[in-house]
């Protein structure tokens, strides 16, 4: 996945970078990255985003499958 493809996912799902950060598992400023195309989007973010933009995970499931808190 381009970085391009990543943000405009993160803006359909009205995501912030803290919220991908989370769901991912890493820090903002490695989703900034992503997102600024300083380094390549890893295939289980973009992966991991698609599913949710096609609503295959839903944020009720996520919260609870995830043990650090929501941003």
């Amino acid at each position: 996945m381009r970085s391009g493809d990543f943000r405009r996912i993160l803006s359909l799902c009205d995501l912030r970078q803290s919220d991908a950060a989370w769901m991912c598992g890493v820090h903002p400023r490695q989703v900034r990255a992503w997102v600024n195309g300083e380094y390549p989007v890893p295939q289980y973010a973009g992966l991991l985003l698609l599913a949710y933009q096609e609503g295959l995970l839903s944020p009720k499931w996520l919260a609870s499958k995830i043990e650090v808190p929501p941003p």
